[in-house]
């Protein structure tokens, strides 16, 4: 069987890229499908009002609730998962840039990393109450209606905005504790994720992986597409290639990146990092330094 890393991937799309500093969102819908697990380079708060079932959160599954929000830091792999469609989903989010986040924290406290101080522990969800939900909602749909403000004085309502509902987060995290407890509807896929999320640089074959978990082949490729709406190559491949995006804002060579994430040859990450990112490494690196020097 032939390693997880060849040419047989179909084209992958990622979340767009938040470059104006933040987006927020919120929808009531009638029938939703689940979403891709994927990850991106600015944080995500997201909040399930209802009708939601299961999120995933890295090796983690979660039982949705009402009235529940997640921290998502960048590269952190996630996405909504469900048995059949859903009905009447009701949630909320804000992506918001990590440029834009130390503008938010105005000086006076570092909101990165505030909320890593959370996350790294494994505190990524949070309980409103009803009181909570409701003002965090109107928030959220307010910015919603406000983001695409060209007016310097609507431009500068709206961050004013974003930075009282970050401060109530913020506020609401810091005297709550964290929820608990993971829902492992399937428990080989549960072990599966696991390992491959601790070995996605490495050569990975998927009938070495079947093999170490006593399961077959069509049998592993089928219950993981059902667990993240992947295929395990497209999952291996987006993680390496998010991987590398990571480490591109660092001063580290993309020749070194490339082999730090996997690919076994320089050209190959070239064309992968295009077919997933849309642009060449060498033009996000650039992005990122003209982010970096205002």
């Amino acid at each position: 069987m032939a390693s997880l890393f060849n040419e047989k991937s179909i084209p992958l799309t990622t979340m767009p890229e938040v470059r104006s500093g933040f987006e927020a969102f919120y929808d009531v819908s009638n029938k939703v499908d689940s979403w891709e697990f994927h990850c991106h380079d600015f944080y995500e708060i997201y909040i399930h009002v209802h009708g939601g079932q299961y999120f995933g959160l890295d090796n983690n599954m979660y039982l949705l609730e009402p009235n529940q929000f997640f921290i998502i830091p960048p590269f952190c792999m996630h996405g909504l998962s469900s048995v059949g469609e859903l009905v009447g989903y009701e949630r909320a989010y804000l992506n918001v840039s990590l440029e834009t986040l130390k503008v938010l924290g105005c000086g006076q406290l570092d909101l990165d990393r505030f909320f890593r101080s959370y996350t790294s522990r494994g505190q990524n969800r949070f309980q409103f109450s009803n009181e909570e939900a409701k003002e965090c909602l109107g928030y959220m749909k307010s910015l919603q209606v406000m983001q695409n403000a060209t007016g310097a004085m609507e431009r500068y309502q709206s961050y004013a905005l974003a930075q009282h509902f970050i401060s109530r987060i913020c506020t609401i995290i810091a005297n709550s504790e964290a929820l608990t407890g993971t829902v492992i509807s399937n428990n080989i896929m549960q072990k599966v994720l696991t390992h491959i999320n601790s070995n996605y640089t490495q050569p990975l074959k998927i009938a070495d992986v079947a093999k170490q978990f006593n399961i077959s082949v069509s049998y592993l490729s089928h219950e993981f597409v059902k667990y993240t709406n992947r295929s395990v190559y497209d999952y291996v491949l987006y993680r390496r290639v998010m991987l590398a995006k990571e480490l591109i804002s660092t001063d580290v060579s993309l020749n070194n990146i490339a082999y730090q994430c996997g690919f076994n040859d320089y050209s190959n990450f070239l064309r992968m990092f295009h077919k997933v990112v849309g642009i060449s490494p060498n033009q996000y690196r650039k992005q990122i330094l003209t982010l970096a020097n205002g």
